[in-house]
């Protein structure tokens, strides 16, 4: 069990506030205008952390640290682990392998969305060298992981569920498990019955498909493990960026043993985001796959609702359009305390992207609403482009 990093101040007090900052260097974002626009939000908010970006030139991440400890806050680096982040190329070699013996694609081909196995012999030697790397810089006091999952089978389970690499199927075989069986398993079930599986509605000793899921939930939590202890070894904070609870079982993500090797979790309980890792996006590509499995989109719809427990509108067309109400956040953090995250920080996307994320300001105003039972907020995807009227409207609903 890792000792928790003291942050978490009495809820009924100051709750913690986090930002995601600077994803890339965007071309406006000078050292300086840098600066500026993290002491506007100090300003307004009692930032506690600020958790930034992997692709930034020097004297960016400098001056970010300068600002961030003169405000005594602390700086964690946000990155991804288990993709491609742009910077340095994975070999083919280690992408994660679906039940056919072929790698697994990328959501739209992009490499920040190609997953590598973490079961894979050299990957956790490649990704240690990364650690030891942040840790001699000196900027960072802690390391925000991303990415930290296998790639969600959602829009294709027969096709997207991974992995099946040789060294899963060695590592699988010491447990007891034959991922031949899982692939028998896979093709002789109903789709409805994956599906339930892949949400946790159901999970039956005697179902290879759920042996396997517990397989790969074990790999994800082992390998953060080691990465956990290596930080920790250089005095570096973990702070783990995961799926919705709804959706944790699915990429491998099991939050009850995560919360024990980390500092604090961030859960993406996003009700309109309509990309990788949003609630909306992920549960209308399992209606998707359903439906084109057979099923009529009522009885699709009802499976879903039941395998999540969530307020799923009526049709496939409103679920695609509008997405979830905001008190499904309210519902993610129950489960999530529910799984037993102490340190729980709600993500809350805040900024507008075209046909990924155009929420209202009414409807992010009842997001925050719906998150005030968690410990603090992390202001989701990037302050650079967060108005600042969301900080002033965060202070008011948290004060």
């Amino acid at each position: 069990m890792r000792n928790k990093l003291n942050i978490f101040s009495d809820r009924c007090t100051i709750p913690t506030f986090a930002v995601q900052y600077l994803e890339n260097p965007y071309s406006d974002a000078t050292p300086a205008a840098a600066r500026r626009r993290l002491k506007q939000a100090f300003e307004r908010l009692p930032i506690s952390l600020v958790l930034l970006g992997w692709k930034l030139y020097p004297a960016l991440e400098e001056a970010v640290a300068e600002e961030t400890n003169r405000h005594h806050a602390r700086l964690f680096r946000w990155q991804p682990l288990l993709t491609g982040d742009g910077l340095t190329d994975v070999p083919l070699e280690w992408r994660t392998i679906n039940p056919g013996g072929n790698p697994i694609l990328g959501f739209g081909g992009m490499p920040e969305f190609t997953f590598i196995c973490p079961n894979h012999d050299s990957v956790a030697d490649y990704l240690s060298k990364k650690v030891e790397v942040l840790a001699s810089s000196g900027l960072f006091q802690g390391l925000f992981l991303d990415r930290i999952r296998f790639p969600s089978p959602s829009l294709d389970p027969l096709h997207n569920l991974g992995c099946f690499c040789e060294q899963c199927t060695c590592l699988a075989v010491e447990t007891g498990l034959d991922l031949d069986s899982v692939r028998r398993d896979l093709q002789s079930q109903p789709a409805a019955q994956i599906v339930r599986s892949l949400l946790g509605q159901t999970s039956r000793a005697d179902s290879p498909l759920d042996s396997f899921l517990d397989f790969r939930a074990a790999s994800i939590t082992h390998f953060i493990q080691r990465l956990s202890k290596q930080a920790s070894s250089h005095n570096l904070s973990i702070g783990l960026d995961c799926f919705s609870p709804t959706l944790t079982r699915m990429v491998g993500q099991d939050l009850s043993a995560l919360n024990g090797i980390s500092d604090w979790i961030k859960i993406m309980s996003y009700p309109r985001v309509f990309g990788p890792a949003g609630l909306s996006f992920e549960l209308l590509a399992l209606a998707d796959w359903l439906l084109q499995n057979g099923l009529e989109e009522s009885e699709a719809l009802r499976i879903l609702t039941n395998a999540s427990r969530l307020p799923i509108p009526e049709s496939a067309a409103e679920l695609g359009s509008t997405g979830l109400p905001s008190e499904v956040i309210a519902y993610e953090i129950q489960r999530a305390s529910e799984f037993g995250v102490t340190n729980l920080l709600a993500g809350i996307a805040m900024v507008k992207m075209r046909k990924i994320h155009e929420s209202t300001t009414e409807q992010i105003q009842a997001d925050l609403e719906a998150s005030r039972t968690a410990n603090g907020l992390v202001i989701s995807w990037d302050l650079w482009f967060t108005p600042l009227d969301y900080l002033d409207t965060i202070r008011i609903l948290w004060s």
